[in-house]
Order: C-alpha cells, then sequence, then structure tokens
C-alpha cells in the first residue's frame, strides 16, 4: 500500500522523482493506523471520478491505488492539514 501510494504521489502529484517530502506515522493503538502525507497539490482520491464510466477493459490507468487502500484497511480518510495532504488508513484487528 505504501508503494502504491508514495509512487503516486511522484507520479502525479509531484510530477516525477524528486526531493520534495513524503512523511509516514505509523499508531499501533488502539487500533494500527498509517498516516500518509505529501506536499502535492491537493487531492482527495476517495472523491475523485473519471469523466465518463468506461468498463473495465477501456479503462485508461488510474484508481487502482484507491482499490488497494480501501480493500487492504477497515477504514480511511483524506484531509487537508497545513499544506498536505493526509491520508488517515485504518487497519481491522485481528481476531
Amino acid at each position: 500500500m505504501v508503494e502504491e501510494l508514495f509512487s503516486n504521489t511522484n507520479k502525479y502529484g509531484y510530477g516525477g522523482e524528486c526531493e520534495r517530502p513524503v512523511r509516514l506515522i505509523l499508531r499501533p493503538k488502539p487500533k494500527l493506523t498509517l498516516v500518509y502525507m505529501d506536499e502535492a497539490l491537493s487531492f482527495n482520491p476517495f472523491t475523485w471520478k473519471a469523466d465518463e464510466p468506461l468498463p473495465p477493459e477501456m479503462r485508461p490507468p488510474g484508481l487502482a491505488g484507491v482499490a488497494i487502500v480501501m480493500g487492504l484497511s477497515a477504514k480511511a480518510s483524506h484531509r487537508r492539514r497545513g499544506g498536505a495532504n493526509c491520508l488517515t488508513v485504518t487497519f481491522a484487528q485481528e481476531r
């Protein structure tokens, strides 16, 4: 998940490899939570929609990262904080 987020930040948010920051915070309690932050332009991946819905075989690349985040998390949210995109992902606890 982190690799997908990082590569999308570089490719789409920063426009290519650069020295701009990406910050990660991992909180183990009360539930395992990942906070991923970048300073790219504001982008909420959960509200972005393609201009025109297409069948899967005709879709251009994109939104795979959103599917990965949603599929591996119990809860995910985005907010803009202090000039940064802040993606918070909470994972389900194992039983």
